[in-house]
């Protein structure tokens, strides 16, 4: 294996695969080849046409619509439709036809009221207002039950002794909901939670002088969660103390600064070939930092530990992430399968498998949009946060200082050298906190550009990134 790290392939955005020489220097060379994608999923034959044509002429249903002869129909049912009230709702169904029976049964004793009573009762049918019964005489009485009755002729009047507060047995068969309780009214606590003193919600505090409320613009917009936008910031902030990285190289005997420029000048290239978003390419390297202050590696081991984190970053962060085999082919085949999936076990551990880790980047996309950042200054200051990506001397800033010094380095290079009280406010940095780290990104940028480290460059001299990479920088900063 090359001392130097075989730096590896580059897949373009339709599908074509560049295996990377090795050189002498650790450039990367870039020769480009056809890689076979998997068929995609073939579309409907003339045959399932011409039979779904002829089922819509003849009126016919299609088989597939109704339940597959093989199987049995499933019934249709509330995700807990077993232990709720569709049960109870059976019961008392049947309880009530139990009464109406019994209170028909009582009501007449001639063969055709038994027949009657015994039929079912549709539960549209409604019961009429009930009139006053003509009196008749004995021997009319006697006719009259030798005629059919009708269901509702043979409903009790309102003074029958089954609807009378008396019978509390009948008033419970009736009425099966009194009997339930809910959790509230079971509950021993209910009297005490009645009697609690309601919170009254504390006004929120109005801004400093100057600031605009940017949450309260967007409260209408669901998907910048304003109403927690600023608290879900300051817990980054908070958690930042948990990802503290010290400068691990002197602790590596075979990697080195340049080893790891390198690297990530390749990391760069991934992400672009593959189209992946710029969270996942910081998140990669943040693990690479994390597992390599923890862990001593040889130098052939280092381009494995680079894919793997994009590999675990990629699963974390993409919606579609790339699969293993890809993972391989841009190593140029250097591994296996089964190394990658140690490895990416190993550096879980490492890390204690934590990948909420506060980015620079997520930062900076709060700050930007706060301040109303045009999209060619917000460009720029991505081209100078990506470019400290590769500096080792800024291994142990904080990263929100260091996303709030690359915005304020771009107005300076746009020659607005002021910091508003609004990115004052949402970043939590004035512009003495930021004075170091400004001057520090200010020479970083200034530096003419090394022969194998060119990707950012190249990135950001694209037409689709305003070509910031070609602004001219100042000299001096006026700050």
């Amino acid at each position: 294996m090359n001392p130097r790290c075989k730096m590896t392939t580059r897949i373009n955005t339709r599908g074509q695969v560049g295996k990377v020489l090795a050189n002498k220097t650790g450039g990367l060379k870039v020769q480009n080849e056809n890689l076979a994608r998997p068929p995609l999923p073939g579309k409907a034959t003339s045959s399932n046409f011409l039979r779904d044509t002829t089922n819509k002429v003849l009126g016919l249903k299609r088989k597939a619509d109704g339940a597959p002869d093989e199987e049995k129909a499933t019934k249709k049912r509330s995700a807990f439709g077993d232990i709720t009230n569709a049960i109870e709702k059976k019961i008392n169904d049947g309880k009530k036809a139990t009464v109406q029976k019994g209170r028909l049964m009582r009501s007449a004793s001639t063969k055709s009221l038994v027949k009657a009573s015994s039929k079912p009762v549709a539960a549209k049918d409604k019961v009429p207002v009930k009139t006053a019964k003509p009196e008749v005489s004995a021997p009319e009485v006697k006719k009259t039950q030798t005629k059919e009755i009708s269901f509702c002729d043979s409903l009790p009047s309102s003074q029958d002794t089954i609807f009378s507060s008396s019978s509390q047995e009948s008033k419970t068969d009736l009425d099966d909901s009194a009997a339930y309780i809910t959790a509230s009214e079971g509950s021993p606590v209910k009297d005490v939670l009645e009697k609690a003193p309601v919170k009254v919600q504390e006004p929120v505090s109005k801004l400093p002088e100057g600031v605009e409320d940017y949450d309260k613009e967007m409260e209408n917009d669901p998907f910048a969660v304003s109403l927690y936008a600023q608290d879900i910031f300051e817990y980054y902030k908070e958690r930042e103390s948990n990802f503290t990285i010290d400068k691990y190289i002197d602790r590596q005997p075979d990697v080195s600064r340049s080893m790891r420029a390198i690297l990530i000048d390749w990391m760069v290239e991934v992400q672009e070939s593959f189209e992946l978003n710029h969270e996942t390419l910081y998140l990669a390297v943040k693990i690479i930092d994390l597992y390599l202050a923890k862990t001593v590696i040889k130098r052939d081991v280092l381009q494995l530990v680079g894919s793997t984190a994009m590999f675990i970053a990629c699963k974390f962060d993409e919606r579609t992430p790339p699969y293993v085999d890809d993972f391989l082919y841009i190593c140029d085949d250097a591994y296996k399968r089964k190394e990658l999936i140690e490895m990416e076990i190993r550096i879980l551990k490492a890390i204690g498998f934590d990948l909420g880790i506060p980015l620079s980047y997520r930062f900076l996309r709060r700050y930007a949009r706060c301040a109303k950042l045009s999209m060619e200054d917000l460009t720029l200051t991505r081209y100078i946060l990506e470019m400290s990506l590769m500096d080792y001397e800024l291994l142990d800033s904080s990263d929100s200082a260091l996303a709030a010094a690359a915005l304020l380095l771009t107005r300076i290079i746009r020659g607005d050298s002021t910091w508003t009280p609004t990115l004052q406010y949402y970043s939590g940095y004035a512009m003495e906190d930021l004075y170091h780290l400004v001057h520090h990104l200010h020479q970083m940028i200034s530096q003419p550009p090394k022969e194998h480290l060119k990707t950012i460059r190249n990135k950001y001299s694209h037409k689709v990134f305003f070509e910031v990479a070609k602004i001219p920088i100042p000299e001096t900063l006026n700050i």
